[in-house]
């Protein structure tokens, strides 16, 4: 009984996903999700206390996939150009496997969610320290702000994600080759920040 509950959470999850990327936090209903997830409302109700509480779990639950291989990236990875180009690619095959989360994030940013920012700040801060000691070691030119960088990553490879009708019109290689989009734009940002 235990598994099947389990297996009819993580679908109640997934639809959630779903229909948060696809509508936002505002206009998807309980109803919908059950209706989507083939459950009950009651059973999303024995999981999640309301609404809030499943959009919270949605989002921790999909963005903990991406933290904790990113969080060990940082722990082996000691070469700081290496660490770039490895979480870069990281997060772009992450997104391309899961084309969802950075849309549900861009509805998370559009309902003004506040606890995002909150659920990547350790990234941010371990990421922010060893870019500001790559910079004080020489390895890293100084005077670019570490988030600043991070945001510019992060929202290059979400868009490339959720804006492929738009920027396919510019040139369709960019997605019948997104092996060479992304290491055009790492080999960029790389020579960006090289001293």
């Amino acid at each position: 009984m235990r598994n099947m509950d389990k297996s009819k959470k993580d679908r109640i999850l997934e639809e959630a996903l779903a229909l948060f990327a696809t509508h936002g936090f505002s206009h998807v209903s309980i109803s919908m999700i059950a209706k989507q997830a083939g459950v009950t409302k009651s059973l999303i109700f024995h999981h999640f206390e309301n609404k809030e509480q499943l959009w919270e779990t949605v989002k921790e639950r999909f963005f903990q996939k991406y933290a904790m291989n990113q969080m060990n990236l940082f722990e082996v990875e000691k070469d700081p150009i290496e660490l770039i180009r490895k979480s870069m690619r990281y997060y772009f095959d992450f997104v391309r496997k899961n084309p969802l989360i950075p849309r549900f994030f861009a509805y998370a940013n559009l309902e003004n969610d506040e606890n995002c920012g909150k659920l990547d700040q350790p990234l941010m801060e371990k990421g922010c320290e060893l870019i500001l000691k790559a910079q004080k070691n020489g390895l890293m030119r100084d005077g670019f702000n570490p988030a600043v960088f991070v945001m510019n990553f992060i929202a290059v490879i979400n868009q490339y994600v959720v804006a492929e009708c738009h920027f396919s019109q510019w040139d369709k290689n960019l997605y019948t080759d997104p092996d060479s989009f992304i290491e055009d734009f790492t080999e960029i940002t790389i020579a960006g920040i090289k001293p």
